[in-house]
């Protein structure tokens, strides 16, 4: 698959031309929850991120699954290990062996499984992320272990995988307990595109549409508002007629 552009898992807006936050996913009864904190990074337009900066939680991401694959726990398709490497080369890669499970995968032809089960992303457009999580949704003043608790329970793969970095990494789990609340006050979860959103591009007049539909959705969330002006203002001349 050639380029193609996604939409904000929370507002459905166009990524291109703007920076956002990739979650790992693994599918539970009904829908998908998170085994990773949010990663920042540029929409590389082929359905994942790239410039992403090295903190403790990428790192962490990283070496957790990287060990897995030296054990044997997680198994790489070998159509795409001349293109990622096997494990993973870095990081970048091994969102985009994520990505393929959401594109170009199948139970029965799985791009890349962690205990047999494959792991997907959802990415979140970085206004939108920041905005929820300095907004009303986050986390009180509890500790980073509840925050993650709240999140993650007591899965197995974000439990080994965060185990000795909880205090590193508190700002990250802080941040998506409260993208995860603001999801489920509004009686939503975390959730891939629908079959026929992969594989376009967006153009002006449909990136215009999307920023709307979002606009009115959110219209009773003043952050969310905020954070699409903001967001408009970074996507600047792609929202103009081409």
């Amino acid at each position: 698959m050639g380029f193609y552009d996604s939409r904000c898992a929370v507002t459905g807006v166009s990524l291109r031309g703007t920076d956002a936050v990739a979650v790992g996913l693994m599918a539970n009864e009904g829908g998908y929850r998170p085994v990773t904190l949010g990663i920042t990074g540029n929409y590389n337009r082929l359905g994942s991120i790239d410039g992403i900066k090295r903190d403790s939680n990428s790192d962490a991401v990283f070496a957790y699954f990287c060990r897995r694959a030296w054990s044997g726990d997680f198994v790489m398709a070998e159509e795409y290990a001349d293109a990622y490497g096997d494990p993973p080369r870095d990081i970048d890669s091994l969102l985009s062996y994520f990505e393929r499970n959401v594109s170009d995968s199948s139970e029965e032809r799985p791009a890349a499984t962690l205990y047999g089960h494959r792991v997907f992303s959802a990415l979140v457009a970085r206004p939108v992320w920041n905005a929820l999580a300095a907004g009303e949704f986050a986390p009180g003043g509890d500790s980073p272990e509840a925050w993650f608790r709240e999140v993650f329970g007591d899965a197995r793969e974000p439990g080994e995988l965060y185990r000795d970095t909880l205090a590193a990494v508190a700002r990250d789990i802080h941040a998506l307990a409260a993208v995860n609340g603001f999801l489920g006050a509004r009686g939503r979860g975390w959730s891939l595109p629908d079959e026929d959103e992969i594989g376009g591009q967006h153009y002006a007049s449909e990136m215009r549409e999307f920023l709307s539909e979002a606009r009115t959705c959110f219209r009773d969330e003043p952050s969310v508002l905020r954070a699409l002006d903001v967001y408009a203002e970074a996507a600047g001349e792609l929202l103009e007629d081409d």
